[in-house]
């Protein structure tokens, strides 16, 4: 018989494989059809495994403040609403595979069930060892196929949040990490996206270094963290009112730009055909299903099931409802890390949250992959009473070797 601890383990050791495996298959060597398939296996057992754990183990006991729970415990009730609803209009048993077989519809917001898995002080060493091992061992797979386009970027997705580690890592392994997030930059250099999170993490690590110095008022972390949340919010207020923010900092009309201009806009056309179409079906409120497409005369398309951008991906699946949820338990942990943690990591969780929100209304699909499962388990750690409650002496000591040490004044 499996711990609760182990099976932690197995569920994250699977999702870690799907991951790999997924995405060699997307941009590496072409894999049989039946490993591709298979290989979904992998994807399903490790959410039955943290589904299992969600309904029939007292992981709310790690969360002080229980309000958040009522609205995370909504958005795992929505998410199964809106799955089984896309199977219920599932009329042919031929739409079935590529509905459950498909990591950016099914299984998209399965992630959010391993928000139990951060909030246990007791997996934090286990899941941060378990992701240098993958790290060491994906790098390693890549540099025999560096010239296959991406392949680095998508394979080693999590080097965004190994790099918020830097401060508590040993010698060898931030050297480590800062050589493999600049060859992943230096060979993927056309995806904006991957670049500015990896960018984003090492601009949070040296406001790790400044505040580790320098005393900054708490209510002053929380001001940039507002300012910068609000950034989407202004930016959708002057979309509706028909103004590009691309063209806006270019100053021209740059609709078709290189994908190398950090400033092409290709979102704009994607929020214009997402927002019709909801407002054609009625749908803005309550979505579409987990299965939903949109019309789309850029693709040429009835029915797009995917869409680049997370906000757009979450509301036309689940509506204005699931993105409230899904929001507002990020929201309330940014908050709790930034006012409540007395360690400077779990702040600077606080802020990469703060920067996967900014960039979800133009990118961060929503999936089931690592960047996904890994943004929920860092949500989870800034519920967690027991890693907001460590000082910096303790959160390093259980990083390394395991064992908390109780935070002292």
């Amino acid at each position: 018989m499996f711990s609760k601890k182990q099976l932690v383990i197995i569920s994250f050791i699977l999702a870690l494989i799907f991951h790999f495996i997924f995405y060699l298959n997307e941009y590496g060597p072409s894999s049989n059809i039946a490993v591709y398939y298979i290989n979904f296996l992998s994807a399903f057992l490790s959410i039955l495994i943290v589904l299992l754990l969600y309904v029939g183990t007292y992981w709310r006991s790690g969360v002080k403040y229980k309000n958040i729970l009522t609205f995370y415990d909504f958005l795992v009730i929505w998410i199964f609403i809106c799955f089984f609803r896309s199977l219920i209009e599932i009329k042919r048993f031929e739409d079935l595979k590529p509905f459950l077989f498909n990591n950016y519809m099914g299984l998209a917001l399965f992630p959010v069930l391993f928000f139990i898995v951060g909030i246990n002080i007791k997996y934090f060493f286990s899941i941060n060892r378990w992701l240098v091992v993958y790290l060491v061992l994906a790098t390693i797979f890549t540099l025999f196929y560096i010239n296959y386009f991406e392949l680095q970027l998508f394979i080693l997705m999590p080097i965004f949040y190994l790099v918020l580690t830097i401060p508590l890592q040993t010698t060898g392994n931030r050297l480590l990490i800062i050589l493999i997030s600049i060859s992943v930059i230096f060979v993927s250099l056309t995806n904006r996206a991957g670049i500015l999170r990896i960018l984003i993490s090492y601009c949070i690590v040296l406001a790790y270094y400044v505040m580790s110095n320098v005393k900054i008022n708490r209510k002053f972390l929380n001001l940039i963290a507002f300012c910068i949340l609000m950034i989407p919010a202004i930016s959708l207020y002057m979309g509706l009112n028909g103004q590009s923010v691309f063209q806006l900092l270019s100053g021209e009309d740059i609709s078709a730009n290189s994908q190398l201009n950090p400033y092409a806009d290709t979102r704009t056309f994607l929020y214009f055909e997402v927002f019709q179409d909801l407002k054609l079906n009625r749908a803005f409120l309550l979505g579409k299903g987990l299965n939903a497409g949109y019309v789309s005369e850029a693709f040429i398309t009835y029915s797009r099931p995917i869409v680049e951008v997370g906000f757009l991906q979450t509301i036309l699946k689940t509506g204005i409802l699931g993105f409230v949820l899904y929001s507002t338990i990020i929201i309330s942990a940014i908050v709790k890390s930034l006012s409540k943690a007395r360690n400077l990591f779990m702040k600077s969780l606080g802020f990469l949250l703060v920067g996967y929100l900014l960039m979800f209304f133009i990118e961060n699909i929503i999936a089931f992959n690592l960047l996904n499962i890994m943004i929920w388990i860092v949500v989870g750690m800034c519920h967690s009473y027991d890693l907001l409650s460590l000082d910096n002496r303790g959160i390093k000591k259980l990083f390394q070797i395991n064992k908390p040490v109780l935070s002292s004044n």
